[in-house]
């Protein structure tokens, strides 16, 4: 008599908490790059992770708090590519900031699955405090970012004195709309076209010619 064939039983990783927080947020990224809206849901993340939808709850306390720190976890990342690039080696603070934009711009930043992710989290900002409070810190990281750059451009001898908050405030505003356009139809100009853009907002502050910002 032949033996029965048994049904093999499915492999659970036993992992440390960390790293399987790590692969939910993973797992809610890829959801949210092919499935839009949609991807916000407990059981196609479980599912991608390869996890009960019950690790959702115990790591972070429901999919609120997953979907804030997936957030968290791509803004954290985009930043620190663009400020990790722009403050590489020895270079004048308007290569510097040269750097910065040409980081903002490059292809990984503008893939259209991940322009889809980020309409998912801007959509959820108003009604979900956890996502929002995501949003005001890192776009608050971002701000720093851009004044500590524009702090160094700032002490150069021939650099009039100018209101370095509103005007990383302003430069943010210039490179979020270039990449959004850019993201939505990028026949409409380049990324060297951006960068460009940005290249000539900056000289005009350097050079004065920005007259809200001057002190």
């Amino acid at each position: 008599m032949k033996p029965l064939n048994r049904v093999a039983a499915p492999k659970f990783r036993r992992v440390s908490a960390a790293v399987r927080r790590e692969d939910l947020i993973s797992a809610t990224l890829v959801c949210l790059q092919k499935f839009g809206h949609e991807g916000v849901s407990v059981r196609r993340i479980s599912a991608e992770a390869g996890v009960t939808m019950g690790l959702i709850n115990h790591h972070f306390g429901g999919i609120a708090g997953l979907v804030a720190a997936a957030y968290d976890t791509l803004a954290t990342t985009l930043l620190n590519a663009s400020r990790t690039r722009s403050l590489q080696g020895t270079a004048s603070p308007i290569q510097r900031l040269q750097r910065f934009f040409e980081a903002s711009f490059s292809p990984g930043a503008l893939e259209p699955a991940l322009f889809r992710t980020w309409l998912v989290f801007w959509s959820l900002v108003p009604h979900a405090p956890q996502v929002r409070a995501v949003h005001d810190r890192t776009y608050g990281d971002t701000r720093a970012a851009l004044e500590g750059l524009l702090r160094r451009l700032q002490r150069e001898p021939a650099t009039p004195a100018f209101r370095v908050r509103p005007a990383a405030i302003g430069l943010a505003a210039l490179i979020d709309g270039l990449w959004v356009e850019l993201s939505l139809n990028p026949q409409s100009f380049t990324a060297a076209a951006a960068t460009a853009l940005c290249m000539d907002w900056v000289s005009a502050l350097s050079n004065g010619a920005l007259p809200s910002l001057r002190l």
